[in-house]
């Protein structure tokens, strides 16, 4: 095991730390001090929200989606944030604010990118549901910011675009290995950072910083808590069944299948059969 920990690099971590991480957003801190305490006060949250017209239109819209299928409508932030409950507002507006902090970043491939994120958060959630493995909530959360440090990445190193769009890559090709030989980092490392700074779980970290290397290492998921090890069998399942899906390919899941079935129970028909019941969720607008 010993042989698997990874020893300091000192060139690397300054490299890390020239990359501009997003700071925390202000409202996202005092919702996370909210929500976490031990009496939450749902009229203060729904008052931090309601001062942000988008953060408000997108928690109200949300309670409104058809995927939640609520009786009861909605009319303003303070009934979605009954409606939907702490955990789904935090989570929804978590989301929104990760997408606005590279609203300045634009391009075919950051197009690309949103859309696979979301899609696959969509389906991470589902997947937890169905397998009754890890929380809804949090996995959703993991697979949208999986994989964060890509826009971060780009934002340092424009040249990062053929990498982002997946130009630069063949099937199979380890990615953080190319970018650690470019870049002297990689955007697990900096998406672990982000969500560090951004106050998500250590679990979730976690799962961000091992989600290339975890499922072939034995010795890292010996050393990383159960709840990761889910986050990222569940992240990379809800990722091969976008890619079926899309008629894209998965780079990591040929050496990460049989780890996936058996941490998550699952079975390859039954993996096949979900892409199936998906498939027609992703066509929605």
């Amino acid at each position: 095991m010993t042989a698997e920990v990874e020893m300091p690099d000192r060139s690397a971590e300054r490299m890390t730390c020239d990359v501009a991480i997003p700071p925390c957003p202000s409202i996202l801190t005092k919702l996370l001090r909210e929500t976490r305490s031990d009496e939450p006060d749902f009229r203060r949250v729904g008052q931090l929200i309601g001062r942000d017209v988008a953060l408000a239109s997108a928690v109200v819209n949300t309670a409104n989606s058809s995927y939640y299928g609520l009786r009861t409508k909605a009319s303003s932030v303070q009934q979605a944030v009954t409606l939907l409950g702490l955990d789904e507002v935090t989570r929804r507006v978590t989301g929104l604010l990760l997408q606005h902090a590279f609203s300045g970043t634009a391009g075919p491939g950051m197009e690309r990118y949103w859309k696979a994120s979301m899609a696959t958060a969509l389906i991470a959630g589902l997947v937890s549901r169905e397998t009754g493995r890890g929380a809804s909530e949090i996995c959703h959360t993991y697979a949208l910011f999986q994989n964060c440090g890509m826009p971060v990445m780009l934002q340092k190193f424009p040249i990062y675009a053929d990498i982002l769009d997946g130009s630069a890559l063949a099937f199979g090709d380890p990615v953080l290995e190319i970018e650690e030989e470019r870049y002297a980092t990689n955007h697990a490392k900096i998406g672990a950072q982000l969500a560090q700074s951004w106050h998500l779980s250590e679990p979730l970290c976690q799962a961000i910083r091992h989600h290339h290397d975890l499922p072939a290492s034995a010795a890292i998921r010996a050393q990383v808590a159960p709840e990761t090890r889910v986050l990222v069998a569940i992240g990379l399942a809800a990722e091969q069944i976008y890619c079926s899906a899309t008629a894209d390919l998965c780079h990591d899941w040929a050496q990460a299948d049989e780890w996936v079935f058996e941490e998550l129970g699952l079975t390859p028909e039954k993996l096949t059969e979900a892409a199936g019941r998906f498939k027609t969720l992703l066509a929605q607008p």
